[in-house]
């Protein structure tokens, strides 16, 4: 009888335990955003609509926030202030091994419901390497895969510091 007892009290308790989420949201008011696109002050082509596309993309696959085109509670906008490109490494023979790509972007996340910047950075800085000979170290092998990663860091970063209450 007391087992069951005991069994009985295991099972309420795991039954009436809280959901537990590893994604949070410090402003359970906003619901919808509007992303404006990035002004590429760069001359590397696209990378402006590299950037929106992603951060598009990555916000509706999250769920917390709806992509809005009219009438949104709060707003991301931002500028790529420079995007560069220079050797990071040589071989003994004195041949290059690997490349880092290296983007600044002027990021700010606004709350329009409360009328507050709830996260700004005019000197946002990401960077990452990527190889072009046999021996190098980047973990990317093309210039193509390196920037994909630094708009993924840049996404990670403004998220981190704008809706997440960590």
């Amino acid at each position: 009888m007391v087992k069951k007892f005991i069994y009985t009290i295991l099972l309420l308790v795991v039954l009436s335990s809280c959901h537990y989420s590893v994604y949070s949201n410090a402003y359970p008011h906003l619901r919808k955003i509007r992303i404006l696109a990035f002004e590429n002050r760069t001359s590397e082509y696209g990378l402006g609509d590299k950037l929106l596309n992603y951060l598009n993309r990555e916000i509706r696959e999250d769920g917390r926030l709806k992509l809005v085109t009219e009438d949104p509670d709060c707003t991301l906008e931002g500028a790529i202030l420079s995007f560069s490109e220079n050797v990071y490494s040589y071989d003994a023979a004195n041949q290059v091994q690997d490349y880092q790509v290296k983007m600044v972007v002027s990021v700010t996340f606004t709350d329009l419901i409360n009328n507050t910047v709830l996260y700004q950075n005019s000197g946002l800085t990401v960077t990452e390497l990527y190889a072009v000979a046999e021996g190098g170290t980047a973990k990317f092998k093309t210039k193509e895969e390196a920037v994909e990663e630094l708009i993924s860091k840049l996404y990670k970063t403004i998220l981190q510091n704008s809706i997440e209450g960590w």
